[in-house]
């Protein structure tokens, strides 16, 4: 049982399983929210203000693609210079993205030196056009995945990021994803490439990127702004269920029910992690600056449990997100083998590049979530659910606004 500092809330067991909720991820959703990663391009990324307006033309052409990936894409490819040409065995490659003249042709419906425009310069070239073209040729090649990884479970590159493996199909053909890990050098250090150029150049929209207010006020109200998403994925909820094992301490099974009240949230939650972890327990906010600083003093304090990857329910998760200030989740679902792609965690804002939403809350497994931060190598541990902030007053309804 975990050991809880929650002033009044009490200790006793659940006899019987307490909680269901409709919380998973719908299969439509599920892809699209598998191939979004980031958040938009951060105002300093070193990209040429020209090189923006054909990234974001390539991303209107195929919104289940972050402009951040396809901003690494393009500098891997080309450095975004528009007449970029390789020769290879194929006859060459071509523009921002290097297509060659079959896949050009296939998704132009010209040759490669078409110029359909008489500007005097190949289509492919042109980087409007390329963009646009280039859009349609990731959009299919990311089906093509996709339905690789639906007919191939088993295959090791299912199990690796979708982008991942949209990179290999991209560099190296579909073919290359049946003996993954096997593949070329070349392929290797373009996913390397990709992923340090998204790490670096996305702006940090990524919960605890900024301090928190260690005891915000809160309006009267009960109910969270209300929010739809305008843009990208529907909204990751669908028909399932989430249930509270017998025997779970009182305490842990309503924190899981709060924590599961405020997944589908749309908006109000964006840097705030830590908070919403502990809002599940009952407080306005956690009571420390950010959620980096909760798990150092976690761990000053004992209450940490460094490097362990089977939290048990109700626990506070950390991550080193690459960013100042860290982040925090709740768990609300375990596994008994410890499996970390059925240990299930509430979030907030890790797709809102892909839903459109601003500051959403969402459920997420522990696998999903370690491999957005430093190439799955940031998770830190877990620590007993420990808040140090003012307590929501008695009878508060969840969700309860952010308080931002």
């Amino acid at each position: 049982m975990i050991k809880l500092a929650l002033g009044a809330l009490g200790f006793l067991a659940v006899p019987t399983i307490a909680i269901v909720t409709a919380v998973a991820v719908g299969g439509t959703a599920s892809a699209c929210i598998a191939s979004s990663a980031g958040g938009p391009l951060a105002d300093d990324a070193p990209i040429p203000a020209i090189a923006q307006e054909w990234i974001a033309e390539t991303t209107a052409t195929c919104p289940d693609l972050p402009e951040t990936w396809i901003a690494a894409v393009m500098a891997q490819e080309s450095g975004f210079r528009p007449d970029a040409h390789a020769d290879d065995s194929n006859g060459g490659t071509w523009g921002l993205l290097q297509m060659n003249a079959s896949i050009w042709r296939a998704h132009y419906g010209h040759p490669w030196n078409a110029d359909l425009d008489h500007n005097g310069t190949p289509d492919i070239e042109d980087p409007a056009t390329h963009a646009r073209v280039g859009g349609i040729y990731l959009c299919a090649r990311l089906a093509g995945v996709r339905q690789i990884r639906a007919d191939h479970p088993d295959w090791a590159s299912s199990s690796i990021p979708t982008l991942d493996a949209l990179v290999i199909a991209h560099n190296a053909g579909e073919s290359r994803l049946r003996p993954y890990p096997t593949i070329p050098a070349i392929t290797a250090q373009f996913i390397a490439n990709v992923n340090e150029r998204m790490t670096a150049w996305s702006a940090d929209a990524v919960s605890g990127a900024v301090p928190e207010v260690a005891n915000p006020d809160l309006t009267a109200a009960v109910t969270p702004p209300a929010g739809a998403p305008a843009t990208g994925c529907a909204v990751p909820i669908g028909g399932g269920q989430i249930a509270v094992p017998p025997g779970t301490p009182v305490d842990v099974a309503n924190a899981v029910r709060n924590g599961l009240a405020y997944v589908g949230v749309t908006t109000g939650w964006r840097q705030l992690c830590d908070r919403l972890a502990c809002r599940a327990y009952g407080y306005v906010g956690s009571g420390f600056p950010s959620a980096k600083a909760h798990w150092t003093e976690m761990v000053a304090t004992g209450h940490a449990h460094a490097d362990d990857t089977c939290p048990p329910l109700g626990a506070f998760t950390f991550w080193n997100t690459g960013r100042p200030f860290g982040h925090a989740s709740l768990v609300v679902q375990t596994d008994p083998g410890c499996d970390p792609a059925k240990i299930l965690l509430t979030a907030n804002e890790v797709f809102d590049s892909a839903t459109g939403n601003h500051g959403g809350v969402y459920l997420i497994s522990f696998a999903r979530l370690s491999a957005m931060y430093l190439h799955g190598t940031g998770y830190l541990g877990w620590s007993n659910p420990i808040c140090k902030g003012a307590m929501l007053p008695a009878g508060t309804t969840h969700p309860a606004p952010s308080g931002r």
